[in-house]
């Protein structure tokens, strides 16, 4: 047995929490080169399907963290699982039919990734193995005690099956779920609407193939006089998960979902006699609307469900706790390394927080909607899952914005946005050497200053930038046509400038590791001063000594 007095070993940022959105955080810190350690009181990754969907915007991230190919190769078997639709039962009365994200094929001049249904329980060990590959120190099994700050960084006492004994990090990042015992100890209060009901999930195994024919669901609404809930089967056509409420005001408990319970609702949920039913799993979970007041706490910071509870309704819970984790690692990881200043993390919540708010009150939009009680009102309010995923706008210390530019909503039609600053970068194919690029694929690890053919200065500028400040610039030019020399972007479709705000050839634009606009300059620098011009607006962003940003 191990004192708790004795270190158990020390990394710059410990994770609590291993589910989906811890173990994204540590794959995207990892790649950044980032040491964390990773602990989770569960022996392993969740067995239980919860989370499906994952929006376009979410596949570019897992593309950047190099995980896409093996979640779409996961997910080959629903590819044809696009079909909402209300029924009485899987073998009765379709009541309503939908295609999830009409207009999907229609997404190719803003993305090259798509809608992505693959349950949670498939998709964690992706997280994983490629979090293990990166070098990401990961702990099941081991439960975080309690945790102190101090000015210098977080000790937490940890327990695993060895006992009790000290982790020394400088940051720990909380994501442990809605019920986050890291947030409740910082006591950092919520807002939003609290819960609106309470839900328990159940997980099982029957033949469902000669009920579903050649249909294949997405999402199942069912309701009849025995059952009422949300049916979602897998790609194997041998189970699924049945969702369904219960109310304890009522005198209803989890407690009366016993396997024989859960065997009858399922198979209602069916409606085929004698098929038989097998009960895997069962998860309980509350459908809220809860946003906590910050997300930064010193050094702790808040992701996921620990930040944030989404009604599922729109499927953005796991979306936005992923994304969470997307814009907090490259942050993080250039405070650890000493080249940004701790304001940086600052910004996290300034971005990321108003987002959580929006995205949570979408959800509670679209179960207004769906439920048939939402009023004129807020049927106009209701935004489309790609302008709520991939049309996000961030206002805060990380971002210049431009002497002239209009405040953004929190999210717009992303195809309107054009290269703004604060909103994801535009995705244009280019040719590298001969070879297809996506803007997209130029993203993610540092950050990427772009410019037109005569912006030869702004080139300059970003290796003296580079210099001064000790960070890695990526500096290109885009010309037109199809032939670029070494260390130049071909646009053979002419398309880069106007996708970017209709930026000159000696124009600008400078990109976040997150695949965010920073920056940008329609032309090139009056005075001829694109080197200060450009140290300042980096020195700005990354929460350094006080400059003059911007032109």
């Amino acid at each position: 047995m191990t004192s708790a007095s004795e270190p158990s070993g020390s990394a710059p940022v410990l994770i609590v929490g291993g589910s989906l959105v811890g173990l994204s955080t540590a794959v995207f810190l990892a790649r950044h080169g980032v040491r964390c350690t990773l602990v989770e009181r569960h022996p392993g990754t969740s067995v239980h399907p919860r989370a499906v969907g994952y929006y376009p915007r979410t596949g570019e991230l897992l593309r950047q963290a190099g995980v896409e190919d093996a979640a779409v190769r996961e997910a080959s078997g629903f590819a044809t699982h696009r079909t909402r639709a209300g029924v009485t039962s899987l073998a009765g009365e379709v009541l309503f039919s939908k295609e999830e994200l009409e207009g999907d094929d229609d997404l190719g001049d803003l993305t090259p990734s798509r809608l992505l249904l693959l349950p949670q329980d498939r998709l964690e060990p992706l997280l994983r193995d490629r979090a293990v590959e990166l070098g990401a120190d990961l702990r099941f099994g081991t439960e975080l005690v309690s945790f102190a700050e101090d000015p210098e960084g977080v000790t937490a006492v940890l327990d695993d099956a060895d006992g009790s004994r000290t982790f020394r990090s400088s940051y720990l990042v909380a994501c442990d779920g809605p019920r986050s015992t890291v947030r409740e100890a910082l006591k950092v209060p919520r807002q939003g609407r609290g819960v609106l009901s309470r839900h328990v999930s159940i997980a099982f195994g029957a033949n469902l193939r000669p009920v579903l024919g050649d249909r294949r669901y997405s999402v199942v609404h069912v309701k009849n006089p025995q059952v009422t809930g949300i049916l979602v089967h897998d790609d194997t056509l041998s189970g699924g998960t049945l969702i369904v409420g219960y109310r304890p005001e009522d005198g209803e408990s989890l407690e009366d979902f016993t396997d024989d319970r859960c065997a009858e609702l399922v198979g209602a949920a069916v409606g085929a006699p004698g098929t038989e039913v097998t009960i895997r799993s069962r998860f309980p979970w509350d459908m809220a609307e809860q946003v906590a007041e910050s997300f930064v706490h010193g050094r702790v910071l808040l992701a996921g469900d620990a930040a944030h509870v989404i009604p599922p309704t729109g499927g953005y819970g796991a979306n936005t706790g992923i994304a969470d984790a997307h814009n907090l690692a490259w942050k993080l990881a250039l405070v650890v390394g000493g080249v940004a200043g701790p304001g940086l993390l600052e910004t996290y919540d300034a971005e990321r927080r108003p987002v959580a708010v929006y995205t949570a009150e979408q959800g509670s939009l679209q179960l207004a909607l769906r439920s048939g009680t939402a009023t004129p009102e807020q049927q106009a309010t209701v935004a489309d899952a790609v302008t709520v995923t991939s049309g996000q706008a961030y206002r805060s210390g990380a971002v210049v914005g431009e002497p002239d530019g209009a405040d953004l909503p929190v999210a717009s039609d992303p195809r309107a946005l054009r290269g703004a600053p604060g909103t994801r970068a535009p995705y244009v194919e280019l040719l590298r050497g001969g070879e297809a690029v996506s803007t997209l694929d130029l993203f993610g690890r540092d950050f990427v200053l772009l410019t037109g053919e005569h912006g030869r200065e702004w080139i300059s500028a970003a290796v003296s930038a580079s210099a001064e400040l000790g960070l890695k610039i990526t500096a290109r030019r885009v010309v037109p046509g199809t032939d670029a020399g070494a260390g130049t972007l071909a646009d053979p479709d002419g398309n880069w400038a106007a996708r970017y705000g209709g930026l000159r050839p000696d124009g600008a634009v400078l990109v976040r590791p997150d695949g965010v606009v920073a920056w940008r300059s329609p032309g090139a620098d009056p005075a001829g001063a694109e080197t200060p011009v450009l140290t300042a607006v980096l020195s700005s962003v990354l929460a350094r000594e006080s400059r003059t940003a911007g032109r």
